[in-house]
């Protein structure tokens, strides 16, 4: 009778190898994960961008949370909070999550900077490694 089976020193180099492959991979999964975790900020932000235009078109002002319609989403990922125009910050996300260093800050906020003609916007730049098109959100271009 012909026994069949893997050596021992076979197992070992397929337990190694696959160590090795996990060693490689987990940090990347780490990354990626906190990066679509942080990818909800960007059309949040848009949104706001987007309503906040609306309302200075037809009120020649810019409005609160409330005035332009705007509500936050619900997300396990950030805190949102929104201030005055007057104030500077007018649309703030805070990470729930851990950023693992990639960021000088774990906030992304909006500031609207209106004339009596127009408004512009201007994007945070806190943490290009997860949210590298954040800083353009509002730019006319």
């Amino acid at each position: 009778m012909k026994k069949q089976g893997f050596t021992l020193i076979e197992l070992m180099v397929v337990i190694v190898i696959m160590g090795i492959l996990a060693a490689v991979a987990v940090p990347k999964l780490f990354a990626m994960i906190a990066k679509s975790k942080a990818s909800e900020a960007g059309p949040a932000a848009g949104s706001y961008v987007h309503m906040q235009d609306a309302y200075f078109v037809d009120q020649q002002q810019v409005g609160n949370w409330n005035a332009i319609g705007y509500t936050a989403p619900s997300s396990s990922n950030f805190k949102y909070e929104g201030k005055d125009a007057t104030s500077g910050k007018t649309w703030t996300a805070t990470a729930k999550f851990n950023t693992d260093g990639k960021c000088t800050s774990d906030e992304w906020s909006i500031t609207v900077n209106p004339t009596s003609k127009s408004i512009s916007y201007t994007a945070s730049d806190n943490c290009p490694a997860l949210t590298p098109n954040f800083k353009s959100i509002g730019s006319s271009s």
